[in-house]
């Protein structure tokens, strides 16, 4: 009966081990388990990383990290970047990225090379509060003026749900008229689904044009104004209400970001300006006596990048005007002479014709004036100038053309000369009709 009792009481011990655990303060049964993995869906984070390595790297990168779980792909990106790239896990925690993607550093110097910043790979860890840790590598891309060189690095990153609402920047050379293409760069990247609107101070809109990586997400980074003519005299802004991100975010408070004001064109007799009045004409200088000769009759215009010889605008001058077109005309005219400081150089600008609201043309892209050689030489301000020979400018009118035509002549002005300014040729126009 001992005996018997004994292994009784053994067998109960080991019993009592398993059928009634010992619980932990935690409410846990004692065996270690990872938090629970992300739940379905996309989760947005805005993550900063701090850049180590060589002194000459920008102290930190920011950009938007949106982790897709049901399509096992990682949304990352900002300023202009858009990139949808895989990524593996073995906790639904953990989120490791070898694909190399790019981010932009920051808005490009029209003057310069294009930072970026580029990730050879990334691993993050998300904790239950929803912060963000982790760490990759890469290299930057820095500028030297016309030039960049790659520099690599280590990067330490940390982010917390996303709460920054989605906006759009400036992206290479503003425009200068309604002829004129531009682009803007989202500040992160967004659903296809997105929207932009250009709208005149009037109140009339047209749609910007979405640019669109396309991939397993396709991806807007970025808006194109279409390749129509805006009005002369208006003013655009591009409203920021349609540009709603992955975190749902979107600005509701009726913010835009102002683009450009355009001057107004005057309508233009054809009578070779000799009608023009005051000292300027849709932006251009009227020269009606002086050192530059007028090309016909007493009245020529005259426009120039800064730094042209007897310009009155230090900044330069451009041509915006408008003519009445009649049924049959098909041609635009006019005359030229360029004004220079060598006997071999032209004008180098861009003449660019068609209607408001109607499709943009490919516009002329050319030198003005013949360079072959000076017709003439006179002094401007104590400098000598060189006159080239007049020189007949024709140009075929768009199909779409309306009853009023609008023309643009603008110069190539050089704006990432020492100083801003590039001492360049100036050109007089006359005898401008359509025909």
């Amino acid at each position: 009966m001992l005996r018997r009792a004994a292994i009784i009481t053994v067998l109960g011990l080991l019993g009592g081990c398993g059928s009634s655990p010992q619980r932990n303060p935690d409410g846990g049964d004692g065996v270690l388990t990872p938090p629970d993995a992300l739940a379905a869906g996309r989760h947005s984070f805005d993550v900063t990383a701090v850049l180590g390595g060589a002194s000459n790297l920008p102290p930190t990168n920011g950009f938007t990290l949106v982790i897709d779980v049901d399509a096992q792909v990682a949304i990352v990106g900002a300023n202009g970047g858009a990139n949808a790239v895989p990524f593996t896990t073995t906790d639904g925690r953990t989120f490791v990225v070898r694909t190399p993607f790019t981010v932009g550093d920051k808005s490009p110097d029209p003057c310069g090379a294009e930072e970026s910043v580029r990730y050879d790979g990334i691993e993050v860890t998300i904790a239950a509060d929803g912060s963000l840790t982790g760490r990759g590598s890469g290299v930057a891309n820095i500028s030297c003026g016309d030039c960049s060189f790659g520099v690599a690095f280590n990067a330490t990153l940390t982010g917390n749900a996303d709460r920054t609402l989605p906006t759009l920047r400036a992206s290479g050379t503003p425009p200068s008229s309604p002829f004129d293409l531009f682009g803007l760069r989202t500040s992160e990247p967004l659903p296809a689904t997105a929207t932009a609107r250009l709208v005149a101070d009037d109140g009339a809109a047209i749609d910007l044009v979405p640019t669109i990586n396309d991939g397993v997400i396709p991806l807007i980074g970025g808006f194109l104004k279409p390749a129509v003519i805006l009005r002369a005299g208006q003013g655009y802004v591009v409203t920021l209400d349609g540009l709603t991100d992955f975190a749902g975010l979107v600005d509701t408070s009726g913010s835009t970001l102002r683009i450009v004001a355009f001057p107004a064109a005057p309508v233009v007799a054809e009578d070779g300006f000799e009608s023009a009045t005051g000292n300027a004409l849709g932006g251009a200088m009227v020269m009606t006596a002086g050192a530059l000769p007028a090309i016909t009759g007493s009245t020529s215009l005259y426009i120039g990048g800064a730094g042209a010889l007897g310009l009155d605008a230090s900044n330069g001058r451009s041509l915006l005007v408008r003519l009445a077109r009649q049924p049959g005309d098909t041609k635009l005219r006019l005359s030229c002479r360029a004004v220079t400081t060598q006997a071999q150089t032209s004008f180098f600008g861009r003449l660019q014709v068609g209607s408001e609201g109607a499709s943009l043309s490919a516009g002329t892209s050319s030198s003005f004036g013949d360079a072959t050689g000076a017709t003439e030489m006179v002094d401007v301000g104590g400098r000598p100038a060189f006159l080239t020979p007049s020189t007949p400018i024709e140009v075929t009118l768009p199909a779409d053309v309306g009853d009023e035509v609008l023309l643009s002549i603008a110069p190539s002005n050089n704006i990432c000369f020492p100083g801003g300014v590039r001492p360049g040729a100036g050109l007089l126009i006359d005898d401008l009709r359509l025909e």
